[in-house]
């Protein structure tokens, strides 16, 4: 495996080779021009200050955060790059360019520079500030793995067993996890794929999404699901759905009487698949009065139904990018009061998750570069991120008594199904593992 420059190393053979000219050529932001004329008088005083005091690293992050904030990321990098070549050791200035190699998107500078921080003499007094980018806020460990790959779990009204499907078969089948024994079994197991289980609140239905009506001999990717119920009393399965469209994504009320899902037979034209709109529907448990909410020509999707919903009176909070990127929405049972919740115009906001007492919403976005578990009042007040690793952290879901979430990754390669303890927080990590979290990050990046 190739060894990885240091950090240091990198930054000194770019300062050598830019040394056939002069300081302020190198760094003083040729070509770069904003708008405002104070802050562009600012950046000619600095450019001066710096020609008069090449070895005085404040009036080049002065500069940097000036360019950064106007947009110029890269040349905020490169004006920083001769002050870290000169002192490699310059903590503060190796901080601020790692914020911004983020910011801009090149990663391994980043998380090379905030290892060097860490390792570095002051390293300890950088320590909350860096933690938080790759270490979770609460405890979180794996409870489902195995062969292939384990995604969307749901819980059972008591918490002890969790239903989530599996493609260790070679298809997606559906398995239960119990959660005292550790063990699983298999569900749902056939030649079609089965996906997105939900336990009927008196846990004695199981909803899920399936190809098995569909024979065309086509790939999977254009199979179209239908919304079946398996009755565990007498093993009976019920095609909910019956509709010639794809249809998926089975949400319950916490009352039994309702599912919400997605579906995109609204949609009419003569697109290919990948192409159709889908939107929210609801529906009696039993697949009586299939009913569309508030119609777009657009995506929306991930119903969840917040708990104490009647068909009078409730909420329903959705993901949709009727605004441009996906955001989570909410509206009542009617599909009616439309509001959007979350605003962030350059990330994804998507699948929302009620909490027991319809107080809190998990979702996740790659708001901050990949996508991330957040949490966050009903309101959208209060957003926190949760989950701070390299991967992918998806699709949360609330314990019942609201203590834990459940969601898919794929921290060790295939995705996985990883708990959270939302009464646990992380302690302060010591340095050595907040190092080695980087390293891994490091590595996945080769």
């Amino acid at each position: 495996m190739r060894t990885l420059l240091s950090f240091a190393s990198l930054l000194a053979i770019l300062f050598l080779l830019s040394c056939g000219s002069s300081d302020k050529a190198t760094s003083n932001g040729n070509g770069v021009v904003v708008d405002d004329a104070q802050e562009q008088a600012r950046i000619q005083d600095l450019q001066e200050k710096i020609s008069d005091n090449p070895n005085n690293p404040v009036y080049r992050r002065q500069l940097a955060e000036i360019y950064e904030n106007a947009g110029h990321s890269l040349e905020a990098m490169k004006t920083l790059e001769p002050a870290l070549a000169l002192d490699p050791n310059d903590s503060e200035t190796k901080y601020q360019y790692a914020e911004i190699a983020m910011n801009a998107g090149d990663k391994l500078k980043a998380f090379t520079a905030y290892k060097e921080i860490l390792q570095s003499l002051d390293g300890s007094s950088y320590q909350d500030r860096i933690a938080p980018k790759f270490v979770d806020a609460f405890s979180v460990e794996k409870i489902i793995g195995g062969e292939g790959h384990q995604a969307f779990g749901s819980f059972t009204a008591d918490g002890s067993k969790i239903a989530y499907q599996t493609d260790q078969n070679g298809n997606w089948d559906i398995y239960e996890f119990d959660i005292a024994t550790g063990e699983s079994k298999a569900l749902i197991n056939s030649t079609a794929h089965e996906e997105g289980p939900v336990y009927s609140p008196d846990g004695q239905t199981l909803v899920y999404t399936s190809t098995e009506e569909d024979h065309r001999d086509v790939p999977y990717t254009q199979k179209l699901r239908d919304i079946f119920m398996k009755n565990f009393q007498n093993g009976r399965i019920t095609n909910l759905t019956t509709n010639g469209s794809d249809d998926w994504h089975p949400s319950f009320s916490d009352n039994g009487k309702f599912i919400a899902f997605v579906s995109e037979r609204s949609d009419l034209r003569d697109v290919p698949f990948y192409q159709l709109f889908s939107n929210i529907y609801t529906m009696e448990a039993d697949g009586r009065f299939q009913l569309e909410l508030a119609h777009a020509d657009a995506n929306s999707g991930s119903p969840a139904i917040v708990p104490g919903s009647t068909e009078e009176k409730g909420v329903i909070f959705f993901d949709s990018n009727r605004n441009g990127n996906k955001a989570i929405f909410r509206m009542d049972m009617k599909g009616e009061n439309l509001r959007q919740i979350t605003f962030n115009p350059e990330a994804e906001d998507a699948a929302p998750a009620v909490s027991p007492n319809g107080d809190k919403i998990a979702f996740f976005s790659d708001r901050d570069g990949n996508y991330e578990i957040y949490m966050m009042n009903a309101d959208g007040s209060s957003q926190q991120r949760l989950t701070s690793n390299q991967a992918d952290d998806l699709n949360p879901v609330f314990s019942p008594d609201g203590s834990k979430i459940l969601f898919h990754s794929n921290r060790d390669g295939d995705f996985d199904i990883y708990l959270m303890d939302l009464t646990t927080q992380n302690n302060t990590l010591p340095l050595s593992d907040i190092i080695s979290r980087i390293d891994q990050a490091i590595n996945a990046l080769r």
